[in-house]
């Protein structure tokens, strides 16, 4: 009988138990398994492709900028009076998927664009590290187009005193029978770099260009000792 007590107990206690566990319906449950999704920062930014009318000019730079085409082709005439020898016409050959292309695109040099006073006004690094010591040649350009698609350009790539690049974000190119023509299927605006075999770096449709600089290093003392 004694025998029979402890079970019945036993059973009480495990039907207790199995009432109050929670279930997999229950909202508030989070199992240890059981994987939470949490959403990138990114996933809100949608990537539809296509023409598009302005982009933005933002990041580590003074004066973050929205630019229309008509902003766009002022800032080339103000940046070729103020400077005559500035290089607002590129005649670049590249490979594409269908083949090598030859085109003339006219534009803005990306230098004076990031630091002309009515473009984004210069440069101001944020993440300079544990040695500050020019600090801007950790910073990069990050171009990304509308279908998301983006690439990088190294400032010390476009910096007078570095590589001294001239790459443009261009609006028009010439068309076959030599008039300039507005971009029209590649977007108002197009990253043009000279230099690059292929054209993975020729962005179009451009919606976003961001000043960033490279993180911390993630590498600590003992990664530098050598046996």
């Amino acid at each position: 009988m004694y025998f029979t007590r402890q079970i019945a107990s036993v059973s009480l206690m495990l039907s207790i138990l199995g009432f109050w566990q929670p279930t997999l319906a229950e909202p508030g449950n989070i199992l240890p398994w059981r994987k939470q999704e949490i959403p990138a920062p990114w996933a809100k930014n949608r990537c539809p492709g296509g023409f598009v009318e302005k982009f933005r000019l933002s990041g580590e730079l003074n004066h973050p900028r929205t630019f229309t085409l008509q902003k766009l082709t002022e800032l080339r005439d103000l940046v070729k009076n103020q400077n005559p020898s500035a290089v607002t016409e590129l005649t670049v050959s590249f490979q594409t998927g269908s083949g090598p292309r030859t085109e003339t695109y006219y534009g803005v040099p990306l230098w004076d664009f990031i630091n002309n006073e009515k473009a984004g006004g210069g440069l101001e690094p944020r993440n300079p590290g544990q040695n500050s010591k020019n600090a801007f040649l950790r910073q990069y350009i990050l171009v990304e187009a509308t279908d998301c698609y983006g690439a990088v350009v190294a400032i010390g790539e476009i910096h007078p005193n570095f590589e001294n690049k001239s790459i443009l974000v261009a609006f028009a190119k010439k068309a076959s029978d030599g008039t300039v023509q507005l971009l029209t299927d590649e977007g108002f605006a197009r990253l043009v770099v000279p230099g690059d075999r292929a054209g993975g770096r020729y962005i179009s449709n451009i919606r976003n260009i961001v000043v960033l600089s490279a993180p911390p290093s993630p590498l600590e003392v003992k990664d530098f000792r050598y046996p």
